[in-house]
């Protein structure tokens, strides 16, 4: 980008759904708004997240990243609490935040590696493949999926499911899986319907709101000698556990 040329800002889909004020802006300027400078997105940034209920903030593309975007609108909310309670030798307790959410409800569905249930059971109901025992073995690292120039998409796991080990493969499912009420993005959307021409693609949401909204950890050193447990001093707010 050259001093000339516009900062264009893509506007997510997690910005729209969260704040109102996103979606009307959004709907005026299209899936990508054009400002003079890096310095009038963040303001406009700003003004949307005080005229919203959710806060936004202006994300810098990345280096590899295929769409012609310099950066992207998407929501940024406030956690609760920012510093924990208590020592590392008594527990520190932390707020949960949502990008842990999202963690754990992908490990939900994608664990274990051999028969998660929620895949496993899926399989045992779907009526294209045998009423036989059947094996379902994730690979959790999938090649991406690339439609075009600029939409991609990287599944959480690709499940294959057999009769047995070594069996032959029956069929495939390409997971995406969001937690709560996070949302699928428009690129993403596009390369999964274009995936789903030639495979079986699975969008799973996951409801984690029976799970805590805290959660404590102790942390020790082992003595080299004794093999015993020491205190150790942490000096870390929440964002350094990002």
């Amino acid at each position: 980008m050259t001093d000339d040329e516009p900062f264009r800002v893509a506007i997510k889909d997690s910005a729209t759904d969260a704040n109102e004020a996103a979606w009307q802006f959004g709907r005026a300027e299209g899936e990508t708004a054009k400002f003079d400078s890096e310095a009038d997105a963040r303001r406009r940034a700003r003004e949307l997240s005080a005229a919203g209920e959710t806060p936004l903030k202006i994300q810098r593309a990345a280096p590899q990243d295929p769409s012609d975007a310099d950066a992207y609108l998407v929501a940024w909310p406030e956690r609760r609490r920012r510093d924990p309670d208590g020592t590392p030798a008594r527990g520190l307790t932390f707020d949960t935040a949502a990008n842990q959410y999202g963690a754990l409800g992908e490990a939900v569905v994608c664990s274990p590696a051999v028969n998660p249930p929620v895949l496993a059971h899926f399989a045992r109901v779907d009526p294209a493949l045998p009423d036989e025992d059947l094996r379902v073995e994730l690979d959790a690292d999938p090649e991406p999926v690339v439609v075009g120039a600029s939409r991609r998409w990287v599944p959480d796991c690709r499940a294959t499911v057999r009769l047995g080990p070594d069996r032959p493969v029956l069929t495939e499912y390409w997971c995406e899986v969001k937690t709560g009420d996070g949302s699928f993005e428009r690129s993403q959307r596009e390369a999964m319907t274009a995936k789903a021409g030639e495979a079986t693609v699975l969008k799973i949401r996951v409801d984690v709101t029976e799970l805590p909204d805290s959660y404590t950890a102790w942390v020790r050193k082992v003595d080299p000698e004794e093999g015993d447990g020491t205190d150790v001093r942490v000096n870390a707010t929440l964002d350094s556990y990002e």
